[in-house]
């Protein structure tokens, strides 16, 4: 009999690699028109450079390692796509392209590719970028603003940008004031109460990352995803739960704590993450029963680095502190695991004993 090596997943299933892809893929699809009625074809426009930047490097980067291509490999294109969504509609094509070549040469292939890479390589890719170039990464412009196809938009910052300029308290507290639609995660970071209607905050009609704002789009997705059983729900439900228990206990906004949970589940990235981040099946926990447990300590991160952080957007870098935690979460599951196991042996020992 010819045996023949091939590397993990050994288990044959209806589902692959392919349709948990597409599945994910159709969605991002949905968010990236959503983002094209909100902000015009340079939406588009950045979804493209990043998705081409994310397939070429993954090619380049295969080739080199001395692999033939899998053209039917959508990992790249999904990680292209959660890159630019997470971009604001203004962000330099530079950027974007930076921040996908980063995700897959850097974050992805030097740990041995596709199944094997130890963080997000999209959390990696948005935190590198976010790093980088802050001033540009978290200012958004204003929904249906007038945005050029090409070019910069630098020199007209002011016309599209909600800034965060070093101004007083009191100056951050009159511009609040004055602005009808704001970034509620600056509001929240600085201090402040959003004004933002809930309607329009469920509907995306606010500033912010292009694919992340529209809630009740990103709430469809998940119970999409769910009964796909593309994602198990013991990942974004514990996640979110933790979260809105956080906000609930602990609220910034100065108002109840029913309303800071309202503010912080709809703003940023923390539903975006939920939905395409946590829940990615290579750099989270490999039991079932290690799920709930890495679900609330990546909520616990998140709202961390929210509190205390130096972004007003953190998911992405919590996304990837929480990876790097996962080996830990599997080894301690698996001990606890063969601990009742053994609990279990010994006791039909026992049973058997006294039958005997």
């Amino acid at each position: 009999m010819k045996l023949s090596r091939h590397p993990a997943p050994h288990i044959r299933h209806q589902e692959n690699n392919r349709t948990l892809m597409s599945d994910v893929l159709i969605l991002l699809m949905v968010l990236m028109v959503l983002a094209y009625l909100f902000y015009g074809l340079r939406a588009l426009v950045v979804c493209g450079v990043s998705v081409l930047t994310a397939v070429l490097t993954d090619a380049v980067c295969t080739l080199l390692r001395g692999r033939r291509l899998n053209l039917f490999d959508l990992s790249p294109v999904v990680t292209g796509m959660l890159i630019a969504l997470c971009m604001p509609a203004t962000i330099s094509f530079k950027i974007v392209a930076s921040a996908a070549f980063f995700a897959i040469a850097i974050a992805k292939h030097p740990f041995g590719g596709l199944g094997n890479n130890l963080f997000n390589p999209a959390a990696s890719g948005i935190s590198f970028a976010a790093i980088c170039w802050p001033r540009l990464v978290f200012i958004y412009p204003m929904p249906f603003s007038r945005i050029g196809v090409l070019g910069t938009v630098a020199a007209n910052a002011t016309d599209y940008y909600y800034t965060y300029s070093s101004v007083n308290a009191q100056g951050i507290a009159q511009e609040i004031s004055l602005r009808l639609y704001q970034n509620p995660a600056f509001v929240l970071k600085v201090g402040g109460v959003p004004t933002n209607d809930l309607t329009e905050m469920l509907l995306g009609n606010y500033p912010g990352p292009m694919g992340a704002t529209n809630i009740l789009v990103l709430m469809t997705c998940l119970v999409y995803l769910l009964f796909r059983r593309t994602v198990r729900w013991q990942m974004p439900i514990p996640f979110l739960g933790t979260c809105a228990l956080i906000a609930l206990l602990f609220p910034r906004t100065g108002q109840s704590g029913l309303r800071s949970v309202e503010f912080e589940m709809m703003s940023g990235l923390l539903l975006f993450g939920a939905v395409f981040m946590i829940s990615d099946p290579v750099t989270s926990p490999k039991r079932d029963s290690a799920y709930f447990v890495y679900g609330i300590f990546a909520g616990s991160i998140t709202m961390g680095f929210r509190y205390f952080g130096g972004f007003e957007e953190s998911m992405p870098f919590a996304v990837l502190l929480a990876n790097a935690f996962v080996p830990l979460i599997d080894r301690y599951n698996e001990r606890l695991h063969r601990l009742i196991r053994r609990k279990q042996l010994e006791s039909r020992k026992n049973q058997n004993l006294q039958e005997a």
